[in-house]
C-alpha cells in the first residue's frame, strides 16, 4: 500500500486479555482459531472504515490456498521462507491478503460515499441465489460444511457477496450518464497499440537479425500502416491489438513508456526487453470498449492509495503458522 502505515492506536486494539478471547472461542470459525485471534475484533481500518479479523483472516486462507495449489501442481516443495522480492513467501500472502483485503473495504468505501445500497428487490435476489447454491450443493447442510472449511458462515459469505453487488452498482453509476461518477473512466489515460514481437528465443542475436530483417520490411513497405498487422501475425505476439491501462503490465514497463511517446498511426523502432525485439504501433483509442478493466484499474488505485492502519496483532501474524495451523484443523474436520 502506496500509504500503508502501522497505526498507534485503533477503535479497538487487538492487545486484548485471553479471557476476552476465550469468550469467542466457542463461536470462531477455523479462522479465528488457526490465526488465535478474536475474529470479530478490528485488525485494521482502511480509510477509517473498521475491518474484523474474519475478513483478512479469509483473505489470507484464500492466499495461502492459492499458492499451495500452484506449487502442488509443479510438484514444488512449498516453504514459506523462500525468498521473492520484498521479503519471503510467507511475506508475500499477508501482503496479498491485504490488497485484497482492502480492494473491498475500498468497494464499500466508494459506495458509501455515492449512495448505492443494496434495494430490496437485490437483497431477495441474494437469498434467492443462496437457496439455489444450496441445492446445487445438496442441501443447505452440505453447502455450510463447504464455507466452514472457508472459515464462512451464510451471514459472512452473504456479506463478501454483497460487496460484489455494491461493485456492479458503482459500475453502473460510472456508465450512466449525468451520475457523479459519470465522469470517471475520463480519467483513465489509456492508449492502444498493436505489436510485432520476435522472441529471443535460445539464440538472441538470431532474433536481433530477425527483428531488423522485419523493421526493413515494414519501412520498405509501399504502405506501412497495411503491412504492420500482416508483419505483426508473423511474430509472436498473438494478442493482436490491444488497449493498455498505466502499469497494467501488459507490457514491460519500458515499451509501455515508448508506445505513450508514439503519436497516432506511428510505429517505433525495434525495442528491446527481456523477452526479445518489439515494433509498436499506436493506434486510435477505442472509447468505452475496456469500461470495465478502466474501472478496475481506477479502484486498484483508489485501494492501492487508501490509508491502511493496523493493530499489533497484524504485524504479530505469522503467515506460515496460520496456514499450518488452518491445515490441521481442516483434516480434523474431515
Amino acid at each position: 500500500m502506496r500509504k500503508r502505515m502501522a497505526a498507534l492506536t485503533l477503535a479497538l486494539c487487538l492487545g486484548l486479555s485471553g479471557c476476552a478471547l476465550k469468550k469467542e472461542e466457542e463461536n470462531a470459525s477455523l479462522l479465528g482459531r488457526a490465526a488465535e485471534l478474536g475474529e470479530e475484533l478490528v485488525l485494521l481500518t482502511v480509510d477509517g472504515r473498521e475491518v474484523p479479523a474474519w475478513r483478512y483472516l479469509y483473505w489470507l486462507a484464500f492466499t495461502c490456498d492459492q499458492i499451495r495449489e500452484k506449487y502442488k501442481d509443479s510438484g514444488l516443495t512449498l516453504d514459506w521462507e523462500t525468498p521473492v522480492p520484498g521479503g519471503t513467501l510467507a511475506d508475500y500472502a499477508k501482503d496479498q491478503a491485504l490488497a485484497n483485503t482492502a480492494l473491498y473495504a475500498t468497494v464499500e468505501n466508494w459506495a458509501a460515499r455515492y449512495g448505492c445500497v443494496l434495494s430490496e428487490a437485490e437483497r431477495e435476489a441474494l437469498a434467492k441465489t443462496w437457496a439455489e447454491q444450496s441445492e446445487a450443493r445438496g442441501g443447505e447442510e452440505a453447502y455450510l460444511r463447504e464455507l466452514a472449511d472457508l472459515g464462512l458462515d451464510r451471514l459472512r459469505a452473504e456479506e463478501l457477496t454483497e460487496v460484489g453487488m455494491l461493485y456492479a452498482k458503482l459500475y453502473n453509476l460510472c456508465l450512466t450518464e449525468g451520475s457523479e461518477l459519470s465522469g470517471l473512466l475520463d480519467q483513465v489515460d489509456s492508449l492502444t497499440v498493436d505489436r510485432i514481437l520476435i522472441s529471443a528465443g535460445e539464440d538472441r542475436e538470431a532474433a536481433r537479425e530477425k527483428a531488423a530483417e522485419v523493421f526493413s520490411r515494414l519501412n520498405g513497405a509501399e504502405d506501412p500502416a497495411a503491412a504492420f498487422p500482416a508483419l505483426a501475425a508473423e511474430g509472436d505476439d498473438g494478442a493482436g491489438p490491444r488497449t493498455l491501462l498505466p502499469g497494467d503490465g501488459t507490457l514491460p514497463q519500458a515499451l509501455e513508456e515508448a508506445a505513450k511517446a508514439l503519436e497516432e498511426g506511428q510505429y517505433s523502432g525495434i525495442l528491446e526487453s527481456e523477452e526479445g525485439f518489439s515494433i509498436l504501433r499506436r493506434l486510435a483509442s477505442e472509447g468505452g470498449t475496456l469500461a470495465g478493466e478502466a474501472f478496475d484499474s481506477l479502484l486498484q488505485e483508489a485501494a492501492e492509495g487508501a490509508l491502511v492502519q493496523t493493530a499489533p496483532a497484524y504485524d504479530g501474524l505469522d503467515a506460515a503458522a496460520f496456514d499450518k495451523a488452518l491445515t490441521e484443523l481442516r483434516e480434523e474436520g474431515e
